[in-house]
């Protein structure tokens, strides 16, 4: 069973996807770059939402919720989600976050340690390595496939005006040449336990060994290196994904 609701947050009126029992522990889930709360976690909602309520927002300025601001940045998100979770009266919850959206789990487990009983953080990086200073570079529209080009506005166009697609990607790459940056002392203050996943041949996040860094500074910390593994572990091995967070929130 599953509905689509909207919370008050902050200037937004954010759409959720919730799903599972409402008396269930709850578990929040951040999507990435470009996704919404329905089209980043098809292949492990309905296992997730065995065990959890499992509550799947779209972000600010993705899907169905609109953006004021026309801003996005980490710090803003996580801060958004934390309003989030404090208005339904959930807090703290479990986290999970898939790359750009590890990202912000990440942000929001540092930053807001009250609303987060454990974090997972996938396909994400506390710092700013210098391969990722690409992405800031040039429009990052620019370099994107006319297949994923035309997903996104499918998902984001639709609300808002053709093309805004091109805009919140921008908008993304130069976040992501820029934040998060945290240093090993800002992750060893953090006691929240997370679990830090990455497939290993993650293109994005394997060269830099990004999961190795936060598993090694963060205080309370383990590591799933998924073997011959892209970016997507949950969608690549949704049974053992299911099957692993649900035991680390459970443990």
């Amino acid at each position: 069973m599953s509905h689509m609701p909207f919370a008050r947050v902050s200037d937004l009126q954010m759409l959720y996807n919730e799903y599972g029992a409402s008396d269930a522990p709850p578990l929040l889930l951040v999507h990435g770059s470009g996704g919404t709360g329905a089209s980043e976690w098809k292949t492990v909602r309905d296992g997730l939402a065995k065990h959890f309520r499992v509550l799947a927002p779209d972000c600010r300025g993705h899907g169905k919720t609109l953006d004021p601001r026309n801003e996005y940045t980490f710090d803003l998100l996580a801060n958004d989600l934390a309003e989030f979770l404090r208005a339904l009266h959930i807090a703290p919850a479990f986290v999970v976050g898939h790359s750009n959206g590890g990202n912000v789990a990440l942000v929001l487990t540092v930053e807001h340690a009250d609303v987060v009983k454990k974090s997972v953080v996938m396909a994400g990086n506390a710092y700013v390595s210098a391969d990722l200073l690409r992405y800031g570079q040039a429009d990052w529209s620019d370099r994107i496939s006319a297949t994923w080009g035309a997903e996104l506005a499918a998902l984001h166009d639709a609300p808002r005006y053709p093309g805004y697609w091109r805009a919140l990607m921008d908008r993304t790459g130069r976040e992501i040449a820029r934040a998060p940056n945290y240093t090993p002392n800002d992750l060893h203050r953090v006691k929240t336990p997370v679990l830090v996943i990455q497939g290993a041949n993650d293109s994005v996040n394997a060269p830099s060994h990004h999961a190795e860094f936060m598993a090694e500074n963060l205080a309370n910390a383990q590591l799933w290196l998924a073997p011959d593994t892209g970016h997507s572990v949950h969608e690549e091995h949704p049974h053992e994904w299911v099957e692993r967070v649900a035991k680390f929130f459970w443990e």
